[in-house]
């Protein structure tokens, strides 16, 4: 069976238990990461940045029942996370977000355990979803194998000889 040859996540949808705590929450957190909220009905709450679709929904029958995250683990099941450009940015998040009333779990810190240069806060939403803020330096590119136009006359003389 050949793979597909491209896909991307386009939307997400994540069970709540609180829709107006979700809403105030979600309003200001994804507002602050360039999303907007586009849908809200008595059972469910959308958001989108265009590519990427958040729906929140408290179901008839909830089958999700999440603890709160245990600091002590190293990596947290099930958790969103954003990437954005640079440290400063996610430290800025976590200044906006602070002054609306959104404190972090994890304040702005480098985990060098994951990759040189990563960068992350975390949050927990009213429903124990953990969301994660990070920035990764870009990767760097390897080496041309190329010779450049320089060397190859270079090369081009010494072959004379």
């Amino acid at each position: 069976m050949a793979p597909v040859t491209s896909a991307e996540l386009h939307h997400v949808a994540l069970e709540v238990h609180d829709l107006v705590r979700s809403e105030w929450f979600y309003d200001r957190f994804l507002g602050r990461l360039g999303f907007r909220r586009f849908a809200r009905e008595a059972t469910y709450l959308a958001y989108s940045n265009g590519t990427l679709t958040l729906w929140l929904m408290r179901p008839r029958n909830p089958r999700i029942r999440r603890n709160p995250p245990d600091p002590e683990d190293e990596v947290i099941p099930e958790h969103l996370a954003f990437r954005v450009s640079s440290r400063e940015e996610v430290a800025r998040i976590e200044s906006d977000l602070g002054r609306e009333g959104i404190f972090p779990l994890f304040r702005t810190e480098e985990h060098p355990q994951f990759r040189a240069g990563y960068v992350s806060a975390t949050w927990v939403d009213p429903n124990e979803v953990v969301i994660e803020v990070y920035t990764v330096p870009a990767a760097r590119r390897a080496p041309s194998r190329r010779p450049t136009h320089r060397s190859v006359r270079r090369r081009s003389r010494g072959n004379r000889r």
